[in-house]
């Protein structure tokens, strides 16, 4: 459905996905491919899967009409552009966005690190009827297809489980026919978890003021020394929040348990490091970020990464 544009260097390759669903690209020392599936009635599901260090650009038309664009993030920094709103930039991994272009051209300007990934759905105006209006819809989703909302936002940090589903849809465990069928279930949980998350901003329940003030404090002191950070209790005590509400407002405001940030914080150094083309031992690495078993490194490297970071390092293109 509609054109799309991808530009790297001298590449610039356009694409409608009416009549195949997915394109394979490459330009400018990137290389990706970009598919769209047809979940259900009014909701497609777009994966973007990209290996390579440089800069490339997406560019869509958006048609007439009213559609709500949701997002996850993941890997590299950017732009994502809609023609009068002001620019969205992302700097750090693992975002989740919301986007109701309303009809204006969408662009995306990426620095790719070695591996960049994306989500997103585009839910259109007839999947209020598909979804059903008895469900938990947050309001957000009706007032965007009904053209209350034409905004676009940088939404959040992605939670871990958002993580987990987007590389199990990105990796499927399944072949031929099984592969949809798999594909769907996955696109439809994730779906769920980004409707939980933006619902999640129309709540009062929502950090604010001065707690939101302690939980960055508190994000700040936890990866300050990624070798020997504090405690939960000793960091709950240093804000002066119960570890049992620092743990919850970690989850509200961050999209992750505090042990989960800090463990991803860990692995996005890593990568970090090995990007930087640092000649160490794993051992060493695994150290320098917090990991007294270099083995826990490995299996927790390839988990948040789908690859070990001893692979990730051979794989790393010249730049």
């Amino acid at each position: 459905m509609h054109n799309w544009l991808f530009a790297s260097g001298q590449c610039h390759v356009a694409h409608d996905f009416a009549r195949r669903e997915r394109i394979d690209f490459a330009g400018g020392g990137v290389s990706a491919y970009m598919e769209e599936i047809d979940v259900m009635r009014g909701v497609f599901l777009y994966k973007i899967d990209a290996d390579g260090v440089g800069q490339f650009q997406l560019h869509k038309d958006d048609p007439p009409g009213q559609r709500l664009i949701l997002g996850c993030l993941h890997g590299g920094t950017g732009t994502l552009a809609v023609d009068g709103h002001t620019d969205q930039v992302w700097r750090e991994d693992g975002w989740f966005y919301s986007l109701a272009p309303g009809g204006r051209p969408i662009s995306y300007d990426i620095h790719s690190r070695p591996h960049w990934r994306v989500t997103a759905f585009r839910i259109e105006e007839e999947a209020l009827d598909a979804l059903g209006r008895e469900n938990d819809v947050p309001r957000m989703v009706y007032d965007t297809l009904e053209g209350r909302i034409a905004d676009v936002a940088m939404t959040g940090s992605l939670a871990t489980r958002m993580r987990r589903v987007m590389g199990e849809l990105l990796q499927p465990a399944y072949v031929g026919g099984m592969r949809r069928l798999y594909q769907q279930s996955k696109a439809l949980e994730l779906l769920a978890y980004q409707f939980d998350a933006i619902g999640g901003f129309d709540r009062s329940g929502r950090p604010q003021g001065r707690e939101l003030a302690r939980l960055r404090e508190a994000r700040e002191r936890l990866v300050a020394d990624l070798r020997d950070p504090p405690s939960l209790d000793a960091l709950a005590a240093a804000v002066g929040l119960p570890p049992k509400r620092l743990n919850a407002g970690f989850r509200a405001a961050f999209g992750t348990t505090v042990f989960d940030y800090l463990r991803d914080a860990r692995l996005d150094s890593a990568r970090e490091l090995l990007d930087q083309g640092l000649d160490m031992p794993l051992k060493l690495l695994a150290w320098q970020v917090g990991y007294s078993q270099p083995s826990n490194f490995i299996t927790a490297f390839r988990r948040r990464f789908g690859v070990s970071p001893g692979a990730y390092r051979r794989k790393k293109p010249d730049v």
